[in-house]
């Protein structure tokens, strides 16, 4: 990975800076359980994950960005849309689909009410030692795996996020070991500091909105995981930016106009890929060379590689902001193989903890999420009183 910064103030040294112990740093998943897990589900080439938050974003992530590389098909469940599940049931057949309900609590409400509809399904559930989840699946003799006592967000690269890799073919171990390489810098300075130092120093100028571009379709799947990482770990008393994810170049045509002509209070995290998978040339038919486009004709832009376009989009949009004068930082990973998109995750994750021992405040809890979850609870015992 690189990261490349314009207008922005420099990092901070780290050397002063008192950093909390983090588990999932020196967690060790069982890759045995992992191996014998997915030999023994060999047969389903559907997997249905059922889940929120952490529990689901860092695997949805990972599975879309290495999609290529997997040999059975996942879908993702986290909502209760009933025309939805009705959707996923009509596609997906009890003998050719694995339902996987993963939590650590084990007790949203939501995802409980997701998996009753399943409840016939081959099922293996991920979560902690004692909740809902796990009386649910005992009752149902479903396969259980233990959730580490990690948090979500920060459990992608244990068994939370690389059992469901596992079961779809993917090198997990060379996705952990890749993580492991930026894990090894914790308590050094590196991108994920930097990232974060300057992001905290631009929020104290006044910048408090974060504009994340994806100039890669694959890529912008690790979105809600690393939205969720900054909102969930330093939203919290008062401080903390506003994270909003945009897949570019699509973004140029309407995002663009908050982050050039809004309220100058907006910085740029733009995130590229140097190599895709595959090369695509631009082939216009030769009768349509002459039309005339931005005052040139066709021709011109003819038989330009689309990954040279795409850098060029990035390239165009950078160049506005910096002769603007907004900041931006660029990041950017080589290839879409597991040990770099483990290196990305484990970026995000290290750069979760930074920007909140940054602010004072702990990684690690979300004090404000439950009071909602509580209401909408109440609602249904009100409900089924009317009954």
């Amino acid at each position: 990975m690189k990261l490349e910064f314009y207008n922005c103030p420099p990092p901070q040294s780290i050397e002063s800076v008192k950093l909390p112990d983090a588990e999932f740093l020196h967690y060790q998943p069982d890759f045995e359980l992992m191996k014998k897990t997915a030999e023994g589900y060999d047969n389903y080439h559907n997997i249905l994950i059922i889940g929120h938050g952490g529990s689901v974003t860092s695997f949805y992530g990972i599975y879309n960005t290495l999609i290529e590389q997997t040999k059975n098909r996942a879908y993702f469940l986290n909502t209760t849309d009933p025309d939805y599940i009705f959707e996923l049931k009509q596609k997906l057949l009890p003998e050719n689909t694995l339902v996987i309900a993963i939590s650590k609590s084990g007790e949203t409400v939501t995802q409980i009410e997701a998996l009753m509809q399943f409840a016939d399904y081959p099922l293996l559930i991920i979560t902690g030692k004692s909740s809902p989840l796990r009386a649910i699946g005992e009752k149902l003799g479903a396969k259980m795996v233990l959730h580490p006592s990690i948090g979500g967000r920060y459990a992608g690269l244990t068994e939370v996020g690389l059992l469901p890799a596992a079961l779809c073919g993917l090198e997990v171990k060379t996705l952990f070991d890749g993580a492991q390489n930026f894990y090894h810098l914790y308590q050094r300075e590196n991108l994920a500091w930097k990232a974060a130092s300057i992001l905290y120093q631009l929020e104290q100028k006044g910048f408090v909105d974060v504009f994340l571009p994806f100039y890669s379709h694959k890529l912008f799947a690790m979105s809600n995981i690393i939205v969720q990482l900054c909102h969930e770990s330093f939203g919290k008393n008062a401080k903390g930016q506003t994270y909003f994810a945009h897949e570019a170049p699509e973004s140029q045509h309407h995002t663009n106009q908050r982050f050039f002509g809004g309220i100058k209070n907006i910085c740029g995290l733009f995130t590229t890929v140097e190599n895709f998978n595959h090369q695509t040339i631009t082939n216009a038919p030769p009768n349509l060379h002459s039309i005339q486009i931005k005052g040139r004709h066709l021709a011109d832009i003819n038989k330009i590689p689309l990954d040279k376009s795409m850098e060029f989009e990035v390239q165009g949009t950078m160049e506005d902001a910096r002769i603007a004068g907004i900041p931006v930082l660029h990041l950017s990973v080589s290839a879409f193989q597991p040990h770099e998109i483990g290196q990305l995750l484990a970026f995000w994750q290290l750069y979760a903890v930074y920007s909140s021992v940054l602010r004072s405040l702990d990684p690690f809890d979300q004090p404000q999420v439950e009071s909602s979850k509580n209401i909408s609870f109440n609602k249904r015992l009100g409900f089924k009183g009317l009954l």
